[in-house]
């Protein structure tokens, strides 16, 4: 008896031995994405983006990702085409300020980034741009770990979304200069604008349609009307030649809030230039503009509240707000405005270019802060 029970308990000690674990219960650790995998589980993405020719391409400001691995070291591969300027990157690591933590300058055509950090641990990293689309075109191309990478949590699930739209104002354009600068990539951050800030304050996501020089209507890139940000925000981004790329935008995530700066160019590039009947019907482009891109945003997102920002005083503003008062009450309820500050209001010294300062984006953000706490529950 006792040799048949040794018997059977040597049969079990091999049979166990040669049993192999379905790879579903273990799936493979992966320490590299490229290619397809960019836009998949292991990357998060803040703003729009799309695949192509092996690529993740991101064209507007404070566009980029978080990634989450575990490992001590890790290492992003970016692309740059058609640059202008150096590009620039503002990184966050395991949770720090996107505002002063380090800045990666991409400016080769091919250039690798490498994080490390002191322990091999779970670990979290963010890189945004804080470039405008017109300095250059920028792409990923690959992430590696020297450990593995984990597929991306609900961090943002219950956080409210932002889309940002306008121009210079609210791509932080010389924000970081001082009076008399021209404006550069290294002065300028969409990161340091009053629109970014709020949403910082909120730790919201974030989705921005903007260029410098553009306008709702029309611009200094395009008197004519053709290329505007109205047009530019059903597409997923604008180019280093301030073209609209014509490829359809569907969004992936509805706004909660929606922040506007945009018509200073509209005026200062075309309408103030005009006169009579001429101006007058400028004008009234501007404010079919104003009007077709509201009740496409109310359509489009409902719920979202929608806060169109001015300075004092300003004739986009004032045309804008005529708009507003001929809304009907159910969407006249979902769009505010507030002023802001203008260039070295309040006593502030402007940035480059004459535009505002870091000091004055974050007066203004509080100024907004304030009128989103009335609406966002």
């Amino acid at each position: 008896m006792k040799k048949l029970f040794l018997c059977i308990l040597l049969v079990t000690l091999l049979l166990a031995g040669c049993y192999e674990p379905n790879n579903n219960d273990n799936p493979p650790k992966v320490n590299k994405i490229e290619k397809e995998q960019l836009h998949g589980d292991y990357v998060y993405w803040h703003g729009r983006h799309h695949y192509q020719n092996d690529l993740e391409y991101f064209y507007h400001t404070a566009t980029g990702f978080r990634v989450s691995f575990t490992g001590r070291v890790i290492i992003i591969n970016f692309e740059l085409s058609n640059n202008k300027n150096d590009v620039y990157f503002s990184i966050s690591k395991d949770g720090s300020s996107l505002l002063e933590d380090n800045v990666f300058i991409l400016s080769n055509e091919s250039k690798t980034l490498t994080i490390s950090f002191e322990t091999f641990e779970s670990h979290s990293i963010e890189v945004i741009k804080r470039s405008e689309p017109e300095d250059g075109t920028t792409s990923l191309k690959s992430i590696e770990t020297n450990g593995y990478l984990t597929e991306y949590d609900n961090h943002y699930q219950d956080k409210p979304h932002f889309l940002l739209v306008g121009a210079s104002g609210i791509s932080g354009h010389g924000a970081l200069g001082e009076p008399g600068e021209s404006r550069t990539t290294k002065n300028s951050s969409s990161l340091h604008s009053f629109g970014f800030l709020s949403a910082n304050h909120y730790q919201g996501t974030y989705e921005f349609v903007s260029n410098s020089g553009w306008g709702l209507a029309f611009g200094y890139n395009d008197k004519s009307g053709k290329n505007n940000i109205l047009n530019a925000y059903s597409k997923i981004g604008i180019s280093y030649n301030q073209q609209i790329i014509d490829i359809d935008y569907p969004s992936r995530k509805t706004p909660d809030i929606v922040i506007v700066n945009i018509g200073g160019n509209d005026y200062s590039a075309v309408i103030n230039q005009l006169v009579g009947p001429a101006k007058e019907a400028k004008i009234q482009e501007f404010k079919n503009a104003v009007a077709s891109f509201i009740l496409k945003i109310r359509e489009e997102a409902p719920n979202a509240h929608i806060f169109w920002t001015m300075t004092s005083g300003s004739l986009n503003g004032k045309a804008a707000g005529q708009v507003f008062e001929l809304l009907d009450k159910k969407d006249k309820d979902y769009v505010h405005m507030v002023t802001i500050l203008g260039v070295a209001e309040g006593g502030d010294l402007a940035g480059a270019n004459n535009h505002c300062s870091y000091l004055t984006h974050t007066k203004s953000a509080n100024l907004l802060i304030d009128e989103i706490d009335k609406y966002l529950i």
